[in-house]
């Protein structure tokens, strides 16, 4: 037999036997395929297969019959079929084996058997010279090569998740289908289970393969499930939300029908059972039993249909009260399911509690559909303006459009307002959709006013959502309840009072820039009387004593309001009228008086009666023994009965004498009697001043506003005006005449004109100013004449003081009379800078035409060029003489001028020879004679058209010169203008210093001076006032006459260029030169053609010679008379334009300041919205800080705990107190080292001498008990510093604490206060929610800081201040006997050396860096050097 290696199994292909002899006759091959399995016939092989194997020679194996039986062939044939292979496991099986066995049954003795010899026979012998076996390892397709395992033995490497020796099995978690054998067109791969990552085993399922396709089935599922594939969740478990596990239903065993629950984990509940576990009883129901719960039996007006899960007791609205919430509160009515409060609150004008609903009333709605128009409605900005509102008959509402960020607001019509009670507790709704959706919502969209109060609401308060685009409907309910934050929060009685007098609904319109609103259906609920659906929110009030009405808004009879001015609002009270009455208005209380009594409670006697009224008795009042209508009263000291409303101008007990300001003579005392009359003062007296006028005669007495006289009817001496005008400031005003310009300084002027007497050329009416042309008015002998140059100055004015003309540019002298030094040319225009060249002129001024005075060699008008055969060098100042070379070129010069003189001579006698014929000479005079022609008729038309041109410029001037009459007015309007602003601050001391003189009068009956400056202070404010609307007046007259003057200016500047541009080109075509030129050319033309040439010049030359000097003359003088008036004009449009800019720089200032004032307007108001927007997170937030405050609660809690803790820790302080002995000793210890350490260093200075080693080693010894004492005592410092520290911080936090508690109070309040919006945004809500979070994270980081603090507190030992001075002291005193050493002396020369070192160092440093400067310095200059000096330019060019 032929083993495998290691007992592997092969598949063989093939099997080759050499034989050494002859083939034998017969012989077989057999395999087994296990180590102990039997053999199998695997081939037969014979010459005689029936007789000797039994089988049929050559044979075959026809398909799907027995593939494994032996075949016999006696051909040499193949053993190993190879079709059908991959599909037929019996062929697989056939050829596999671990072993092979060859049996030799017979040899081939070629018929040697027959004769039967055994010598014969036995020489015959099986030899075989060669054994092979082919064949591969058996693995079943799923692997390329086989190896060797741990224990050498040779198996498979397996693939296609495939085990085993031969890959004859699957892997473990592979059995998802049956293991087969790899084909050539299927691998057979073995696929993972599904256990849904739940399980890491599994199993071949045959029946499970057959029923779905896959045969994997796991085992062992985990996280509570259970299937093949662990695919759903054990019973009574349920998969959680991640799908990732299955969690137990735990459903409550005497709440839920079942144990299992559904996929989200909630159980099947009994009845009235709720709650994922059933585990609770659902809302209106109570009492959780095996029975289900039983359902609350609550009132569904009155409650939440919820009641207690225990009691069953109902959850009552706010305002509903009883175990099934089935009545309402004391001070409610109208128990309405609608209602969410339950029942509304009784009004009854605040006079009762009790009342219930009344019948006769229906619902009402107030309505505005926009269907024909606005109906009424207006815009409003949010300070009070007016804005109009859109109608849209095709989409019928209304609309507003906003210009800027400011809000605009719907205003609602009259029948929305007025009288609303009975519309508490019901809706305001409309429809309203905006243009863009970038709304920016306020606490103020819509907004409620009356009876002096305010509300007002967000727009998305309420549940509504944010306005878009599309139009929605938006509800607000109008009671006061924390679910409805209208804000300020006012209680129900006010709001309902609000309600009864509304006086304005507005909705806010508009909520971007330039964008607009849309408004429609607008309704409010309400009820009034009559059938229809009732209104059962009305109330009918049980009213208490003393009240009538259904609101008791009446006093019933007998009683008042006692305090009116609250109307029905206010309480009644029994009338009181002193028993003078038995009645009362009900309304204003006042009694229906009675016995000659008057007043709200008949508390006094009427006009013309005296005594007591409140005694009660009819006789209490008495007629006054006084004139018809006038009263009296009783003086109650002497009970004498006094008149006091005496007739108009009496006075005195009984009225018999005149009263101040009256004069006359009653009773007749000195004469005839004479009834009372007012004084006449010309209204030029203080009415409230004593003593204004003589009571008998009537004379005046105490004038003011600076007038005299018996009436007060003319001006005082030094005052003039109009004494009797109606206005103070028309009245007398003071001459105020200049002591410079009036003659002998008089200071009296002309009653009426105010004129003062002038001193020579001085004008004004006060002498203050000098006539235009005079100065020195301060000579005080009157004005002298300027006497400027009327060439050389620019105008005829000069300086009021000084004298000094204003000259033209280059002229000088006080009367602009003579050019300035090197100038020339004294004209109209000034004088012209002579310019002459430095280098070529003797010296800078010039002669009378301009030309310089040239140096030797120079020439030229600047003596800036240098003469011929001259040349400059600049090595040698001057010119200087060409070489003599240059001589040469001189002579062919003047050789070639001479030749040119020639040949000008020989044009010239032309004309004595004979007459040429030359018919172009003939043709070219014949164009000369014509163009002579046409210049002669020119210049005759020329002629006609300067005579127009003259007068033209004789109208110009006129008109020049009226508009400088009207320039000199103006200028004298603005000079007055100013003269009077001159006064009316002068004035301005003067006021001041007659203010000062003000004296209190001491006596009742003297003339108060105090009255009269006060009455000349407000005449004299009245003064000013109305000279400065004068003075702006003029001002603006002056302002627009000089406009005027300069348009009109610039429109005659415009005609005078136009005539300037006219006499230029007369002086173009009449200049004598280009005539002289002209006609020195014709006579050369003439000339040349002879006689008749001779006989046209003539004729031409005797014409009308023309005065073209006087015209270029007139038009010079005219230009200059424009010219200083161009010039006159600019200075004053100058003077104007500055004026001009003055006020416009005051005008831009003022628009500045309005403009920032709109800005910060606009940011005020930005800033609104944003405190608003603010200001509703806040109010977001504050349900999340209700709780805040609980846990600051719990938090102050602990402070205060924390108090006690540092209590104790005082107490162990004083503990540790009795530790000093210690310390003592300690202290005592450290002092017998010091003097150990003192003996050391005697003994150590003793023996230096002997040893300078042992004082090397004493100094550091003593150095270091110096150190040591040194940093013990900064110890002792700085825990003595720690320690006060320390106290001071508890001490503030102690204080902090404090004021964390009064905050924490004060937030307690505001959060009760602020709780606004709580339903606003979802996005404020999870801010302020963070918000709270990290407020919350922060309070406990400080806790656990304090916490720290106390353990660091705990930890450290009480110190004795006391104890720590004796060490300090001790401490000095070591200090001190180690100071008696050298040692600091040897440091301090130490240091002083090396101080000096680096001060050296620092020198060396600096002059280092001083030279790197210079250097810096001079690489600078280098660099900036140019290559080359190029500063040569040529003073004459060839």
């Amino acid at each position: 037999p032929l083993p495998s290696p290691a007992g592997k199994a092969f598949d063989i292909t093939y099997v080759r036997l050499k034989f050494h002899t002859s083939r034998p006759e017969s012989f077989a091959i057999y395999k087994r395929t296990r180590e102990d399995g039997p053999w199998v016939p695997y081939q037969y092989y014979s010459g005689s297969c029936e007789k000797t194997y039994g089988k049929m020679n050559r044979g075959f194996i026809r398909t799907h019959e027995d593939e494994q039986q032996a075949l016999c062939t006696d051909e040499f044939s193949d053993i190993s079929p190879a079709y059908n292979f991959d599909y037929s496991p019996v062929l697989q099986d056939w050829v596999t084996a671990t072993d092979i066995r060859v049996t030799l049954n017979r040899l081939n003795t070629f018929g040697d058997e027959v004769f039967n010899d055994p010598k014969v026979l036995k020489s015959y012998y099986y030899a075989i010279s060669d054994f092979a076996v082919g064949g591969r390892c058996k693995c079943n397709g799923h692997a390329s090569e086989c190896v060797k395992n741990e224990r050498h033995k040779l198996v498979c490497n397996c693939k296609h998740n495939t085990a085993g020796d031969d890959c004859s099995t699957c892997k473990p978690f592979f059995n998802d289908r049956p293991w087969g054998r790899a084909t050539a067109d299927n691998a057979n791969e073995c696929l993972p289970c599904d256990c849904n990552g739940k399980s890491g085993e599994c199993s071949f399922d045959a029946e499970l393969y057959r029923a779905t396709g896959h045969g994997g089935h796991c085992q062992d599922c985990a996280d509570n499930t259970a299937g093949p594939h662990c695919e759903r969740c054990l019973e009574n478990y349920y998969r959680d939300g991640s799908g990732q596990r299955c969690l137990a239903c735990s459903c409550n065993t005497v709440g839920s029908l079942s144990t299992q629950c559904d996929n989200t984990g909630r159980c099947s509940c009994k009845p009235g059972v709720t709650g994922d576990k059933c585990d609770r009883c659902q809302p209106g129901y109570h009492s959780l039993t095996e029975a289900g719960c039983r359902p609350c039996s609550c009132n569904p007006a009155g409650s939440t249909q919820e009641c207690d899960v225990n009691t069953g007791r109902c959850q009552c609205k706010e305002n509903v009260e009883g175990f099934n919430c089935d009545r309402c509160k004391l001070g409610y009515f109208n128990l309405d399911p609608q209602n969410a409060q339950g029942c509304t609150p009784c009004f009854c004008f605040h006079h009762s509690t009790v009342c219930q609903s009344t019948d006769g009333y229906s619902i009402h709605t107030i309505t505005s559909t926009f269907d024909r128009g606005d109906e009424g409605w207006t815009g409003q900005r949010r300070h009070g303006s007016g804005v109009p509102v859109h109608w849209s008959p095709d989409s019928q509402e209304i609309s507003l459009v906003s210009d800027d960020y400011f809000p605009v607001y719907f205003v609602a019509p009259e029948k929305f307002l007025g009288n609303h009670l009975l519309s508490y507790g019901q809706n305001l709704s409309l429809n309203f959709r905006v243009e863009r959706r970038d709304t920016r919502l306020s606490a103020e969209d819509v907004v409620l006013e009356g009876a002096g109060l305010r509300v007002a609401v967000p727009l998305i308060a309420q549940g509504n959502a944010y306005p878009t685009e599309q139009m929605q409907t938006f509800v607000f309910r109008l009671h006061h309840t924390a679910d409805y934050p209208w804000r300020p929060n006012l209680e129900h009685a006010e709001f309902q009072k609000l309600l009864h007098n509304l006086t304005s609904i507005k909705i806010r319109g508009t909520y971007s820039e330039r964008s607009a609103g849309y408004l429609d259906n607008v309704s409010l609920v309400s009820a009034r009387r009559g059938p229809g659906v009732p209104a059962h929110w009305v109330e009918k009030c049980v009213c208490p004593q003393g009240y009538l009405g259904q609101h008791c808004g009446q006093c019933a009879a007998g009683y008042r309001r006692s305090k009116p001015t609250l109307g029905l609002f206010s309480p009644c009270e029994s009338c009181n009228c002193n028993g003078h009455s038995d009645t009362c208005d009900s309304m204003t209380g006042k009694c229906d008086c009675q016995h000659n009594t008057a007043g709200m409670s008949c508390e006094r006697c009427k006009d013309g009666f005296y005594g007591d009224a409140t005694v009660g008795s009819p006789t209490d009042c008495q007629e006054c023994p006084c004139p018809a209508a006038a009263s009296c009263a009783i003086v109650p000291r002497t009970k004498e009965v006094v008149c006091t409303n005496c007739p108009t101008g009496t006075t005195g007990k009984r009225c018999e004498l005149c009263d101040d300001g009256f004069f006359g003579d009653p009773l007749g005392t000195t004469g005839t009697a004479r009834a009372c009359r007012a004084c006449k003062c010309s209204d030029n007296i203080d009415p409230n001043a004593v003593g204004n006028c003589d009571r008998e005669t009537g004379e005046c007495l105490k004038c003011i506003y600076n007038t005299d006289g018996f009436f007060c009817d003319r001006c005082k001496e030094g005052f003039y005006g109009h004494a009797l005008a109606a206005s103070p400031a028309d009245k007398c005003k003071a001459c105020s005449c200049s002591p410079y310009g009036t003659v002998d300084r008089q200071t009296t002027c002309m009653q009426v004109t105010g004129q003062c007497q002038c001193l020579p050329h001085v004008i004004d009416r006060d002498c203050s100013a000098c006539e235009p042309g005079f100065y020195n008015l301060r000579s005080s002998q009157g004005c002298e004449r300027c006497n400027c140059n009327p060439i050389g100055s620019t105008n005829g004015q000069c300086d009021i003081g000084s004298g000094q003309c204003e000259c033209q540019p280059g002229v000088v002298g006080q009367h602009c009379d003579r050019c300035e030094v090197n100038f020339f040319s004294f004209s109209s225009s000034g004088c012209k800078p002579c310019d002459c060249d430095p280098e070529g002129s003797q010296n800078a001024q010039c002669r009378e035409d301009g030309r310089c005075e040239c140096r030797p060699g120079f020439v030229g008008a600047r003596c800036d060029m240098c003469e011929e055969n001259y040349f400059y060098n600049r090595s040698t100042p001057g010119c200087q003489q060409c070489p003599t070379c240059y001589s040469l070129v001189r002579d062919k010069v003047n050789q070639q001028r001479q030749k040119l003189h020639d040949l000008q001579s020989l044009i010239d006698n032309l004309g004595s020879k004979d007459t040429v014929t030359d018919q172009d000479f003939e043709d070219r005079l014949k164009e000369a004679e014509k163009a002579i022609m046409d210049l002669l008729m020119e210049a005759q038309a020329s002629k006609d058209a300067d005579k127009g041109l003259l007068e033209r410029l004789k109208s110009i001037n006129t008109t020049l010169m009226t508009q400088w009459d009207r320039l000199q007015n103006i200028r004298n309007t603005v000079d007055n203008t100013g003269t009077l602003a001159d006064k009316a601050r002068s004035r301005v001391p003067r006021l001041r210093l007659r203010l000062g003189d003000i004296k209190t009068p001491t006596t009742t009956g003297d003339p108060s001076n105090m009255t009269l400056l006060a009455e000349e202070a407000r005449s004299l404010a009245e003064k000013h006032k109305m000279e400065a609307d004068q003075i702006e007046k003029i001002a603006k007259d002056a302002n627009d006459t000089s406009t005027k003057a300069y348009n009109l200016l610039k429109k005659t500047l415009d005609g005078e260029n136009k005539i300037s541009n006219d006499i230029d080109e007369l002086n173009k075509k009449y200049l004598a030169k280009n005539l002289e030129k002209q006609a020195s050319k014709v006579h050369n033309e003439a000339e040349e053609a002879g006689t008749k040439a001779m006989k046209i010049y003539a004729n031409f030359t005797s014409l009308p010679p023309f005065d073209v000097k006087s015209l270029e003359d007139e038009a010079n003088k005219i230009k200059k008379e424009a010219s200083d008036l161009d010039k006159l004009i600019d200075k004053t449009e100058k003077e104007y334009n500055d004026l001009r800019e003055d006020l416009r720089a005051k005008e831009n200032e003022v628009r500045k300041l309005l403009e920032k004032g709109k800005t910060e307007q606009q940011t005020a108001d930005q800033l609104l919205a944003r405190a608003d927007a603010a200001k509703a997170l806040a109010e977001e937030a504050a349900k999340r800080g209700v709780s805040t405050y609980v846990e600051a609660q719990e938090i102050l809690a602990n402070l205060r705990d924390f108090d006690q803790r540092v209590n104790d820790n005082k107490t162990a302080a004083e503990e540790a107190m009795k530790r000093i002995p210690l310390i003592n000793a300690t202290i005592n210890e450290a002092n017998e080292k010091t003097r150990q350490a003192e003996a050391s260093l005697g003994n150590a200075v003793a023996d230096a001498k002997e040893a300078k080693g042992k004082a090397e080693v004493a100094e550091k010894i003593a150095s270091d008990v110096q150190k040591n004492s040194a940093k013990s005592k900064e110890d002792a410092d700085k825990a003595f510093e720690d320690t006060m520290k320390l106290d001071e911080e508890v001490t503030n936090m102690m204080k902090q604490l404090s004021a964390a508690e009064n905050e924490l109070g004060k937030k307690t309040e505001e959060a009760n206060q602020d709780m606004m919006m709580a339903s606003m945004a979802s996005e404020g809500a999870k801010k302020a929610e963070e918000n709270a979070r990290k407020a919350k994270d922060a309070v406990r980081t400080v806790l656990s800081a304090i916490n720290d603090l106390l353990g660091q507190l705990g930890n450290i030992d009480k110190v004795d201040l006391s104890k720590l001075d004796q060490i300090d002291s001790s401490l000095k005193q070591a200090k001190d006997k180690m100071a008696g050493s050298n040692l600091d002396k040897k440091l301090k020369e130490l240091n002083e050396m090396a101080k000096s070192q680096e001060d050296m160092i620092s020198g060396y440093d600096q002059q280092i860096r001083e030279i790197r400067k210079d250097i810096d310095n001079l690489n600078d200059i280098k660099k900036t050097l140019p290559d080359g000096c190029f500063n040569t330019p040529s003073l004459e060019r060839p």
